[in-house]
């Protein structure tokens, strides 16, 4: 008996792992290849030297706006992760409030400094 309920989608790190990889200079020499790739995959990852360098991911007019805005949220959210993971390393997420305000402070009264 067939279920009418779908499947769910492959976790997030299955998808990556199972794009297709081409070689920055396949894109070069078969572009026409790489697109119909991309139409069948749904996103290839570019390596060079056998490094992933980039992603393409499929867009169209009618999405265009939306795909750039994920692109963007997803480099925010990986600079927050950065930012996190750097606090974390140098101690400055264990800061209070009234310690941030004071570094905050210091900063502004050395920048107004050097305005004059």
């Amino acid at each position: 008996m067939k279920s009418d309920i779908p499947l769910d989608p492959l976790p997030p790190v299955v998808q990556v792992l199972s794009m297709k990889m081409i070689a920055s200079r396949e894109l070069s020499a078969r572009p026409g290849a790489v697109w119909a790739d991309l139409e069948v995959e749904g996103a290839v990852v570019v390596t060079r030297d056998g490094l992933p360098m980039g992603i393409i991911t499929p867009t169209s007019p009618a999405t265009l706006l939306e795909d750039m805005q994920e692109i963007t949220f997803a480099k925010a959210r990986h600079a927050v992760a950065g930012l996190r993971q750097s606090a974390a390393a140098n101690g400055t997420d264990q800061m209070s409030m009234e310690e941030i305000d004071a570094e905050i402070r210091a900063c502004r009264k050395e920048r107004k400094a050097l305005k004059r």
